[in-house]
């Protein structure tokens, strides 16, 4: 080719470079801009990926989590996140030679940006791993197709999305080159590669024009890889607009964040934090991942990136949860997997960086789940709010592992000092309405002894708690705590259900919008003691969570029953406060003593099957047992005699109620109970 061919051919190429950047322009021009990269990173706050879902190649179920739902997205907003990723399979869902896109891919992945748009949340939907079509293909071989095929999707996509406004990210790619070979070399030469993918993503986005003309793109550094990132990727790709790109790297620690078993080079590491390292099991301390490599990294993409305006999104970071472990070492690493989410969150935002942490929606051994996806539920309450904390956000109700308990926190103290009996604390109704809510989650403390009697003789004892309220003309309904833990802080949660076949223990109002009265209730036998009430949430069915009583303020309005007094006392002296053992009242009057033959001998045990109460009970000696059915307030439902042989004995009474009732079995001065549940 003679110079004077170059630079004729050069003089054309301009004129056309030109004519493109005025159309381009004039495009841009036309059409509102878009804010820029900086604004936007500025709002998206912290970040979560909606991940082993939409980037499962050809088929999104197969990896084991469902297609997300509005409510598992409305729940991810009401745990505090501004922004969530997509990571997205598109090369599985095209033609393989056309890259056409199924239409009805296309639409599925439109549906679950909707959710998220519909919340005000931003987006970033990528284009994922999907069987390593780019991201193993980083090589002078593979590029020309590589770039083909970007092209196409992006085209595509960009298209398909192009009304949508700033809420909506795209990222060109996800791990380009996190496949190869340990040690597999990434210099300048690779890195132009990758620089041409990203390049033909940028201008096959901008080319559909529209809002895509000013939308924030995002790129990746090879592999991800902060180290690596900093090292080679020297410059971005040419964009025809100023100011819309950002830049994107991951953070997983590998020693203490994904290595599954220990190799011949290193240790698993169990342990994170410098105020939370093993005393005894050294060897599983963080070693080289601490808090400073941390820090070290992300000065990095802050200098590179950051204090450049172009702003950086971690984004994927995370550690899996190693649920083989057992007793303290399992307390310390989960523990420590939640001061490793706070650190880094805190470490990221503090440098203008958006941390989007990795969520895989199983619940087994390592998994970094914090969602459940098919409830939508909060799944590790307890990493959630490790996050929220760094975010400056308060935390959420219901996790007592991390909890400090504050000098001026106080609980609702209910003295009870009874033999068979009820008692009741009732509160103030400061919910009417309980349509919108699924749970009643109370934290509480149970302090007592429920095995003996005033006399020392030993015998079965037991305590049940539920929640009462009363509605449609004053109609009494209830939901139990079920197991109650002793000498320990529990969130006890109760389901608020319409039907309550579907739980036994749930509560089931009579009408659920009109709650006239509500109640804590105690039933027990052989029980004194103290219950402590730190507080009451509601959970609302889109997974906000509403501080109902906190008893800071007030213990409560009325009690009766076996409760002897109602109180406030600071929630740290919870513990140490044993009133109850210096109660004078007796626990039993004199005359109900038993005997230790009754005692050990005798044993009842009722349940409901067909309409009856069935009830087998043993007595040591033949004679005459009154049966007497109660309601929980104590007030008899059925009461006869019948005679009763020495040993083992059925009886069955006819069931026309609804509710947990109390079944006693007495002899003479001696008495069994048992609780059964009718319907």
């Amino acid at each position: 080719m003679t110079r004077k061919l170059r630079e004729r051919l050069a003089f054309k190429t301009g004129i056309v470079s030109l004519a493109a950047c005025f159309l381009i322009t004039v495009s841009v021009q036309a059409q509102e801009l878009l804010p820029t990269a900086k604004s936007i990173a500025a709002e998206m706050g912290i970040a979560w990926n909606i991940g082993n879902s939409l980037e499962v190649p050809k088929d999104p179920l197969l990896w084991g989590n469902p297609l997300p739902s509005q409510r598992l997205i409305d729940s991810v907003k009401a745990g505090g996140f501004k922004t969530i990723r997509i990571p997205c399979a598109w090369n599985s869902h095209a033609d393989t030679v056309s890259c056409v896109i199924d239409p009805n891919w296309l639409a599925q992945v439109k549906t679950v940006v909707d959710y998220c748009i519909k919340d005000s949340l931003f987006v970033i939907l990528n284009s994922h791993w999907d069987g390593g079509w780019l991201e193993e293909c980083v090589s002078a071989d593979k590029q020309e197709e590589v770039n083909r095929r970007q092209n196409a999707y992006w085209t595509q996509i960009a298209n398909y999305f192009k009304d949508y406004g700033r809420h909506l990210l795209f990222a060109g790619t996800n791990e380009p080159a996190v496949q190869d070979v340990y040690g597999t070399p990434f210099g300048a030469d690779r890195m132009a590669i990758l620089n041409s993918y990203h390049q033909t993503f940028i201008n096959a986005v901008r080319a559909t024009g529209g809002n895509n003309a000013s939308r924030t793109l995002v790129v990746q550094g090879p592999r991800t890889d902060i180290e690596l990132t900093n090292q080679v990727m020297n410059t971005m790709p040419t964009d025809q607009i100023e100011g819309r790109l950002m830049a994107e790297v991951h953070f997983y620690p590998y020693q203490f964040a994904l290595m599954e078993k220990d190799e011949d080079w290193g240790k698993v590491y169990y342990y994170w934090g410098k105020n939370n390292l093993s005393t005894t099991d050294t060897e599983r301390n963080t070693g080289w991942c601490d808090e400073n490599f941390v820090d070290s990294m992300f000065n990095f993409m802050k200098t590179k990136f950051v204090d450049k305006d172009i702003p950086v999104v971690i984004g994927e970071f995370g550690a899996v949860k190693r649920m083989t472990l057992t007793g303290e070492s399992l307390e310390r690493h989960i523990l420590s997997r939640r001061i490793f989410y706070n650190y880094v969150v805190s470490a990221a935002l503090s440098r203008g960086m958006i941390p989007a942490a990795w969520d895989t929606g199983d619940k087994g051994n390592l998994t970094m789940t914090i969602f459940d996806r098919k409830t939508g539920e909060i799944f590790d309450l307890g990493l959630l709010n490790a996050i929220r904390s760094a975010a400056g956000l308060p935390k959420l109700p219901g996790d007592t592992s991390l909890v400090k308990v504050a000098t001026g926190d106080y609980s609702m103290k209910v003295l009870y000092s009874a033999d068979t009996s009820f008692g009741q604390v009732q509160l103030t109704v400061t919910k009417q309405d309980m349509t919108p809510y699924d749970t009643i989650i109370v934290r509480a403390y149970v302090n007592g002894e429920t095995d003996y009697d005033s006399a020392g003789v030993r015998k079965f004892g037991w305590l049940a708690l539920s929640v009462v309220t009363m509605s449609d003309n004053w109609t009494w309904r209830e939901g139990r705590f079920g197991a109650i833990t002793m000498n320990n802080w529990k969130e006890y949660r109760i389901p608020i259900l319409t039907d309550q076949s579907l739980n036994e223990d749930a509560l089931v109002p009579a009408n659920p919008s009109k709650i006239d009265f509500l109640a804590l209730q105690a039933y027990s036998d052989g029980f004194r003691g103290t219950i402590y009430v730190d507080w009451i949430i509601f959970k609302s069915k889109a997974g906000a969570y509403d501080t109902v009583y906190t008893f800071n303020v007030e213990a409560g309005a009325k009690y009766d029953g076996n409760v002897d007094a109602v109180s406030l006392i600071e929630t740290s002296a919870v513990p140490g406060d044993q009133e109850w053992k210096t109660v004078t009242r007796p626990k039993f009057a004199t005359s109900t003593i038993r005997t230790s033959s009754f005692a050990t001998a005798s044993t009842l045990r009722a349940f409901m099957s067909n309409g009856m109460i069935h009830a087998d009970f043993s007595v040591p000696v033949s004679g005459t047992v009154q049966v007497i059915l109660r309601d929980l307030q104590g007030r008899k439902i059925h009461s006869g005699n019948i005679r009763a042989k020495a040993g083992m004995n059925r009886i069955k009474i006819g069931a026309d109620y609804s509710g947990l009732m109390l079944l006693e079995v007495r002899q003479g001065a001696n008495k069994l109970t048992s609780k059964v549940v009718c319907r």
